[in-house]
């Protein structure tokens, strides 16, 4: 076996084991505020686009009823077409407005990535390749 380095001297493995698993602890508790960090982060997003989907729903709802029937009225006095007729023209035009708005709160959910976040991913693997090369026993 080579000779202890002059900076170890006096210090015994029960200690530097000791160092080591303080030091894995602390990395750990890093790693679980970081990913509890991401985590917050993705949720924010998520609730905001919920929040843009939901009050596009509720604004498609009361306009499409109040501006369907205006429509519909005015489609039958335009045209002479009957009621129920223009009734279908006022609602297939609601309908294709909210589903430009129901693919844009799509579109904002679909960025969202809870788990894992993708940083946090990135780290963990980076510091669990770290500890496999600490712990593996030096050769001369």
């Amino acid at each position: 076996m080579g000779k202890p380095s002059d900076d170890l001297d006096g210090t015994s493995l029960s200690d530097l084991l000791a160092g080591v698993v303080g030091d894995c602890g602390k990395l750990l508790g890093q790693q679980a505020d970081l990913l509890r960090e991401e985590v917050g982060q993705e949720l924010r997003k998520a609730g905001g686009a919920g929040l843009e989907m939901a009050a596009g729903g509720g604004l498609v709802a009361a306009g499409g009823l109040l501006s369907g029937l205006a429509l519909a009225h005015l489609l039958h006095k335009a045209t002479g077409l009957p009621m129920w007729c223009c009734y279908g023209g006022a609602a297939g035009a609601c309908g294709l407005a909210a589903a430009a708005l129901l693919r844009s709160g799509a579109r904002g959910l679909a960025d969202v990535q809870l788990l894992p976040p993708p940083e946090t991913a990135a780290a963990l693997g980076e510091n669990v390749a770290w500890l496999k090369e600490q712990m593996k026993p030096e050769t001369e």
